[in-house]
């Protein structure tokens, strides 16, 4: 899983406290960022349109910026469309009730602590991880919903993504995509994951999907897989 940050601070030295901290949450969650860094709202606004700042998964607003405030940045935010969560920085607490008007996730006294901001960015990994797959290469990033993928499969060190109308190739590793993966996708081989809601049959150590595709259930694993698919597929059957 990738996050891609933006930080708007007009103080280089709160903006590079704030992105050791984020990296170290990185190192610590195997989640990949991407970081891009402004010194003002002015500055974010030129570079970017209203299409490229919808890709952000977080914003992190200074509030007193000298001319464009934190404020002003998130209601143009807001404004234009994106939903996504915003947290404010500030060395005032008074300011927390600003953050209402936005709808804003949260906000961080400076110098930012590592415990209240490792919360928020768990949060959103999470969030993020609850619907739909980002999918992210050089050009694009695509957010692909769960309900329609149906396998993911390692070669290499390469992630193939099957989806009931495309094919996704990333690079990555099955042990770092799985612990974001809702709880229907399991692992049936040391290189493959699949959605439980795809599976059509299992008959003996192989499993049937609804492409009609097949896929080989590892022996170390096969316990495992039929116990979870029998769950998955009684979990509705009402029990007195």
């Amino acid at each position: 899983m990738k996050l891609t940050i933006a930080i708007l601070e007009d103080q280089p030295t709160e903006a590079e406290h704030l992105k050791s901290i984020l990296n170290k949450w990185s190192l610590q969650t195997n989640c990949e960022l991407a970081i891009s860094e402004y010194n003002s709202g002015e500055e974010f606004f030129k570079e970017n349109d209203i299409i490229a700042y919808q890709t952000f998964s977080v914003f992190f607003l200074d509030i007193q910026m000298k001319k464009m405030s934190g404020l002003d940045v998130a209601k143009k935010l807001r404004k234009e469309g994106y939903q996504g969560p915003i947290i404010f920085l500030t060395a005032f607490r008074e300011y927390v009730f600003h953050g209402y008007e936005v709808h804003a996730m949260n906000y961080l006294l400076k110098p930012v602590k590592e415990e209240p901001l490792f919360l928020c960015l768990d949060e959103i990994a999470k969030d993020l991880s609850a619907s739909s797959y980002l999918y992210r290469n050089k050009q694009d990033i695509i957010s692909i919903p769960y309900k329609d993928i149906l396998s993911f499969s390692s070669s290499l060190h390469y992630i193939d993504i099957l989806t009931v109308l495309e094919h996704f190739c990333q690079y990555a590793t099955l042990n770092n995509i799985i612990e974001y993966l809702p709880q229907e996708f399991i692992r049936i081989h040391k290189s493959c994951i699949v959605n439980m809601a795809h599976i059509y049959k299992i008959s003996g150590s192989t499993i049937v999907l609804s492409n009609h595709m097949t896929a080989q259930i590892g022996r170390s694993y096969t316990k495992s897989v039929v116990a979870s698919f029998t769950a998955y597929s009684t979990r509705f059957d009402a029990r007195e």
